[in-house]
């Protein structure tokens, strides 16, 4: 809706233009008091569970549709996943009217798209019936779910929506949260509503967008059960086969949690998501989670086969980068909670003899592999190398020792993950980081690389600070880190404008998994 006119274009109106606008005002009231006062973004015109009158003065007509108009300013995709049900989902009039309001502005913002995107799913789980939320969701469903508030709504399959389809059916092979955001569909889908542009609004893809966006949450919400239910039939076998206590201190528990706690961390786990919601919140719930699966069957396997435990780092990087609000997304409007609410050769560069004995822990037993990389000077011998060298002086050993490592043992054909050992310490790297090593090069490949060597150097900084309080290391790695960030995030919106969606993807995760670490080692400086 557009901000009120002047008292003279009013008055050209007719009156039933007048009633309906009105009517459109009430309608939506509820919702804008509640985000106004959740978020303390306005002061509210009516007292609390007050309407605007049935028949308003003037002052009180042109005050209320200005009142709500700079509210639409202000309010995000993310505070309007925030509110209660029984406000969004109170009236299907009301969200009705709510998502008309965004559908006229006549210069929608990414803002916009982003309500408009929320509401569409909100307002099809709201009406669909209950059989429909539960078994396949054809464009057709989608469109005549929403033909009340999306008159035009067509069912007409879009070429330029395929990769949609794409996208869900790999959804269909994960089995774990870890598959869905390693492989980056969350994001990839983010990243076709933002290349969109105004197509985005032709009715045939906004069916198509709220289709993807059910269906893509549904797998969401099946694969968090299925790694819920992976947990607790982990700590079941553990207690039966009288263990009971776990080191869990990758997902930031002790090195001797009862199993007791863990089952109630698992009855509890949806929790933050009702009460909490910051920056790193989101992301940290799903990677605990993860990592707490991948404590449990570590040690699970290690009972089963009678062995030892072995000394492990006390939190293994395992990385949730999809962007928080679209995690948080994934947790609402789904079905029932809406309801009831060849040989590897790397990249022909510039050849360099670096020295990795150190770096590698049970150094594979393979012939050494030249490491190449773009525009360094070739490495000192050891004893040529200072006393303390700077990160970017690693840098090179590093990306040997990896090379190294994933060249004498290749991952297994669809392992989402692998890790290489520094140190002593554990990098988990992704199958298109895996695949930058060892595959042929590119310029994509050469700028996964470069994540990879500074979120290790990184990562190896912090574990010596932890252990030794030496902070030369942690402030040089922290420097290369930030420097390469900056050059990750121009790559990033280059690839985006080359519509060169995976490379935009793979390094977009890849450089937030380098920030995350940047967090945890900003935490550490003094």
């Amino acid at each position: 809706m557009n901000p009120p006119r002047s008292a003279e274009k009013m008055n050209e109106r007719s009156p039933a233009d007048l009633a309906a606008q009105w009517r459109e005002a009430r309608l939506v009231y509820p919702i804008y008091a509640a985000l106004a006062t959740q978020f303390d973004l306005a002061p509210l015109p009516y007292a609390s569970g007050e309407l605007p009158p049935e028949r308003p003065t003037r002052e009180a007509f042109d005050g209320d549709l200005k009142w709500l108009a700079a509210l639409d300013q202000k309010v995000l995709a993310y505070q309007i996943r925030q509110l209660p049900p029984q406000i969004l989902n109170g009236s299907e009039e009301g969200l009705r009217a709510l998502i008309h309001r965004q559908l006229r502005k006549p210069d929608k913002t990414n803002a916009d798209r982003d309500k408009i995107d929320l509401l569409l799913v909100q307002y099809f789980v709201m009406c669909a019936a209950e059989d429909l939320l539960h078994k396949e969701v054809a464009l057709n469903d989608v469109a005549r779910t929403l033909a009340p508030v999306l008159v035009e709504a067509d069912a007409t399959p879009l070429e330029w929506c395929e990769p949609l389809e794409q996208i869900l059916e790999k959804t269909k092979h994960c089995q774990s949260l870890r598959d869905l955001m390693e492989d980056g569909f969350i994001e990839q889908g983010r990243m076709l509503k933002e290349a969109a542009g105004a197509m985005f609004y032709d009715p045939a893809a906004l069916v198509a967008f709220c289709r993807f966006n059910f269906l893509l949450r549904r797998a969401f919400i099946r694969m968090l059960h299925a790694d819920l239910s992976a947990v607790r039939e982990a700590v079941d076998s553990l207690e039966a086969k009288g263990v009971k206590t776990v080191d869990c201190r990758r997902a930031d528990f002790s090195a001797a949690e009862t199993t007791t706690q863990l089952r109630y961390f698992c009855q509890n786990w949806r929790q933050p998501f009702q009460k909490d919601y910051t920056e790193n919140s989101v992301r940290h719930s799903f990677e605990q989670l993860l990592a707490l699966r991948a404590d449990l069957e570590e040690a699970l396997g290690r009972k089963q086969s009678g062995t030892k435990s072995a000394s492990k780092p006390a939190r293994e990087d395992i990385t949730v980068a999809a962007p928080e609000d679209d995690m948080l997304a994934m947790m609402n409007t789904t079905p029932t909670d809406m309801r009831n609410a060849p040989a590897v050769q790397p990249p022909a560069q510039k050849k360099q003899e670096l020295p990795v004995e150190d770096w590698v822990e049970d150094k594979p037993q393979a012939a050494p592999v030249a490491a190449q990389v773009t525009g360094q000077q070739p490495a000192k011998h050891a004893a040529d190398v200072p006393a303390a060298p700077t990160a970017a002086a690693e840098a090179g050993k590093c990306l040997e020792a990896i090379w190294e490592q994933l060249i004498a043992a290749p991952p297994s054909r669809g392992r989402s993950m692998s890790t290489v050992i520094l140190q002593n310490t554990k990098v988990l790297l992704s199958s298109w980081e895996v695949a930058a090593f060892v595959e042929k090069g590119s310029q994509e490949s050469e700028d996964l690389r470069r994540a990879v060597v500074a979120r290790a150097i990184l990562a190896l900084a912090v574990e010596k600070r932890k252990r030794s309080g030496e902070e030369s290391a942690l402030a040089s790695a922290l420097v290369l880190a930030r420097t390469e960030v900056s050059y990750f995030q121009g790559r990033v919106e280059q690839a985006k404008k080359a519509k060169n969606t995976e490379a935009a993807v793979n390094l977009g995760i890849s450089t937030k998994r380098l920030l995350s670490c940047m967090e945890e080692a900003e935490t550490l400086q003094s």
